[in-house]
């Protein structure tokens, strides 16, 4: 086993820790004061695919990932995310994993670097 799948394997296990200890207490659409965003978004995706079959070009298609990345981004910030309470030992015990797996990929990404020059 390589440095790099150790270090893939470290942030994956690290990320999976932090991922137990968030919780989620709504999912939906973002609301800008009292008017929820889901209907203009939707409307927006649904309008830029109907664009895309009518005529597809370069615009209508950067349209349509535009608003699909719009569509991510409202979900994304819709959702409300917190963290369970935990002691400093386990905060450490999920980032050091991330930290040092990440370190053990950038030292190999940058040893491949390194031997490419000579």
């Amino acid at each position: 086993m390589t440095k790099r799948n150790i270090g893939w394997a470290l942030v994956c296990i690290g990320l999976f820790m932090l991922f137990k200890m968030m919780r989620i207490t709504s999912f939906g659409f973002y609301s800008i004061g009292r008017v929820n965003t889901s209907a203009i978004v939707l409307v927006l995706l649904i309008l830029s695919a109907i664009a895309v079959v009518v005529k597809k070009n370069k615009f209508t298609i950067g349209c349509l990932i535009a608003s699909l990345v719009v569509f991510v981004l409202a979900l994304m910030l819709g959702t409300e995310i917190y963290f369970s309470y935990v002691s400093l030992i386990d905060v450490l015990l999920v980032f050091v994993p991330i930290v040092l797996g990440a370190g053990l990929i950038i030292k190999c990404a940058l040893e491949k670097v390194g031997h490419k020059k000579d």
